[in-house]
């Protein structure tokens, strides 16, 4: 008796210890926090680059988001049982040749999300990239590198959303939407913005639809957005939206096709009102670790400004799931009245001026 109390008086604490250990398991497997990021860096050359003071001539740099965005977030996920979780989103964008912030001031520049998830479907609030921004990457040949769809729109698709809510549905088949309005936080009305802030635009609006099957995808994206007197007065900046595009995939290669309209319909008399931009491209698999990419893009608009063609070839080396070697290649060509620069974001372009640019570096991501 006296050995079998013993025993016991072992045993206990242990299965206590078991359950307890069992608990915080369980614990741990129901909330999950990851660390992410992205540090991409490269030697950039473009030719007939024109300066803030009118020189113009070849400029050579490092650049730190030729092939992709550098970013940092922390992204996570709480259980809350019943197959619902909670989830958030923290993520800043980076120039990686200056360690400087990009895409907005603040800390998270990108996103600042949080929202719930389950079988009725996902909503988030806060900031987030918006809603065409996604779809569009999905639909570019050189998923929006410097040279990409974002080029002779000069940004236009590829802006965030602040002070939003966005619900997307669960999938059904294939078949997804997604709903996004951005409040513009003005007093007195539903679409205008804060007014004297630099920067300020109005509220902004957009569905994004999506049917995705193994060989192909279909998309359409609507988006409106309104500068701070709710207007859509600056073609590139505040306007009305549409993009519709597909993807389809035979073996190793990689099919693209793209459309977008642009309308600014309370754009100042004589500026431009109206655009239209077509694409297509397509990526090669040549081996598991080399991706072949070529591409050509297409805009006409109205108000004097013209038409413009990029033409852009690269490829992608990998060298392991994480790290990756880039050189892609292209040339703007301008019509004698538009000034489009052959790297998106940049504002070296000068009217009826070809420019030339070559990028080549190294993305990790972790």
């Amino acid at each position: 008796m006296k050995k079998a109390s013993k025993v016991a008086f072992i045993a206990k604490p242990l299965a206590i210890a078991a359950v307890m250990a069992c608990a915080c398991a369980s614990a741990q497997a129901q909330t999950s926090v990851t660390i992410y990021g992205r540090i991409d860096a490269g030697i950039n050359y473009q030719s007939n680059f024109t300066n803030a003071n009118g020189t113009r001539g070849g400029k050579w740099s490092v650049d730190g988001n030729e092939w992709g965005t550098s970013m940092f977030g922390v992204k996570g996920t709480e259980d809350l049982g019943g197959g619902l979780k909670a989830i958030f989103t923290l993520e800043s964008g980076f120039d990686a040749s200056t360690g400087s912030v990009n895409g907005g001031t603040g800390l998270w520049t990108r996103r600042s999300w949080v929202g719930l998830t389950g079988s009725g479907g996902t909503l988030k609030m806060g900031k987030d990239l918006a809603i065409q921004s996604d779809p569009i990457w999905a639909l570019d040949p050189t998923g929006q590198q410097a040279l990409s769809t974002a080029t002779l729109v000069k940004e236009r698709n590829w802006p965030q959303t602040n002070n939003m809510v966005s619900y997307e549905t669960p999938s059904f088949g294939g078949f997804t939407a997604l709903a996004m309005h951005g409040f513009g936080e003005q007093a007195g009305s539903f679409t205008k913005g804060p007014t004297g802030s630099v920067g300020a635009t109005g509220s902004r609006d957009g569905i994004s639809l999506a049917y995705v099957q193994p060989t192909y995808e279909l998309r359409a994206i609507y988006d409106v957005q309104r500068d701070a007197n709710g207007q859509f007065s600056t073609l590139f900046q505040s306007s009305k939206e549409l993009t519709l595009g597909g993807t389809v995939t035979i073996d190793k290669l990689k099919l693209f096709a793209g459309y977008e309209n642009l309308r600014a319909p309370a754009a100042v008399a004589g500026t431009p009102d109206r655009a239209n931009h077509y694409w297509l491209g397509a990526n090669y698999q040549i081996t598991p670790a080399l991706t072949l990419i070529g591409a050509a893009y297409h805009v006409n608009v109205n108000g004097g400004l013209g038409s413009a063609n990029l033409f852009v070839i690269g490829g992608n080396y990998n060298l392991s799931k994480r790290t990756l070697l880039y050189a892609t290649v292209g040339t703007v060509r301008n019509s004698s009245t538009s000034d489009f620069s052959v790297e998106y974001g940049d504002s070296g372009g000068a009217v009826g001026q070809n420019m030339n640019a070559l990028y080549l570096g190294i993305s990790h991501s972790f």
